[in-house]
This record gives structure tokens, C-alpha cells and sequence, in this order.
């Protein structure tokens, strides 16, 4: 069994976070995951570490056939994939643990701490990203609303509406034909 080499990814824009509650799409048990997002320049240093790492473990020769944990975006970004059974620690800007939950959504700017391994099966070769740790730097969370303030808008009262009486929906409900 290969061994699991630990690194920290450079921070960039998280993809479709789970990092709270496991993704059960196509695992019943349950993934943690997410995509990071990096230009080609911000990636090569850490793209070219997980090749370094399969091919100390495997050799130069297999590298090409090697199935590798990132693809290309239509933008031409690099997206890495990240993935875990296990929850992973979050930590925000400061290194300190989260406590509680989080909306983490895409966008966010994220690290990651993750062990890279190198894996051969049936045949088959490549390298996993495991999902171990993510600092929060930036967060967005999703559920929170796109826009900012505009002055001299509309401003909602959040006030409770008082209860209609049902004969008053029941008015509202008859139609005159």
C-alpha cells in the first residue's frame, strides 16, 4: 500500500462544498467533498507535487495513463477534487476550529489540507485527493441573499401580518363568472 503524503493547497474558490454534511447522491454512506478552483498558474506547483508523489510510488512510465484528481473548467481553469468518508476538521481565516455548521457555498476562498495518494486497482491507475481539513478564508455562504443595499429603495417592515378571518377568505375565494 502506497503511502499518504500530507500538503496544504493554495487557497483558491471553492466548488460545490460539502464539507458539513456528506454528499449521499451516488454513496448511500455519504462523501464530503468539494472542487477548488485555480488558474493554471495558481495550480502547477501543487499539480506537480501529486505527480511527484505517483511517480516515486509507480515510475515515470505510468505517469501518462495515471488518472489524475483535477480536470480543465470551460474557463481553463484547473478544478482539484478533494474528497473524504470522514468529516473534515474546518478551521476559519485565524486557524481556529468552526463550531457548529456552516453554509459554505461555491465561491468561498478556501485551503485545504489533504493527503495525496497514489493508488493502483485493477489495472487502473491515478491519485486521490483525500479531503482532511479546509480554512475558511473567505466565506459565501449560499442562502444569503446576491445583492447589497440600494438607497432610496424599498425597505421591507418585517413586520407580522395580522390573520385574514375566514370570512374574509372566503370572500377572496369566490369568483364571478
Amino acid at each position: 500500500m502506497s503511502k499518504v503524503i500530507k500538503a496544504v493547497s493554495p487557497k483558491g474558490k471553492a466548488s460545490w462544498p460539502k464539507l458539513f454534511k456528506p454528499d449521499t447522491r451516488f454513496n448511500p454512506e455519504g462523501v464530503y467533498q468539494t472542487g477548488l478552483i485555480l488558474s493554471p498558474a495558481e495550480a502547477k506547483d501543487f499539480q506537480e507535487k501529486v505527480k511527484d508523489v505517483f511517480v516515486e510510488e509507480y515510475g515515470k512510465g505510468k505517469l501518462d495513463k495515471a488518472l489524475m484528481p483535477w480536470k480543465t473548467d470551460e474557463d481553463g481553469n484547473v478544478v482539484l477534487n478533494f474528497k473524504s468518508k470522514n468529516k473534515p476538521m474546518v478551521v476559519d481565516s485565524q486557524g481556529v476550529a468552526v463550531k457548529g455548521e456552516l453554509n459554505v457555498s461555491g465561491g468561498s476562498i478556501i485551503k485545504v489540507g489533504t493527503g495525496i495518494n497514489p493508488w493502483s486497482i485493477a489495472g487502473k491507475m491515478g491519485v486521490t485527493l483525500y479531503l482532511n481539513a479546509v480554512q475558511i478564508i473567505e466565506l459565501v455562504e449560499y442562502n444569503s441573499s446576491p445583492f447589497g443595499k440600494e438607497e432610496g429603495g424599498y425597505v421591507a417592515e418585517n413586520v407580522k401580518q395580522e390573520e385574514t378571518s375566514a370570512a374574509e377568505e372566503d370572500e377572496e375565494d369566490t369568483i364571478d363568472f
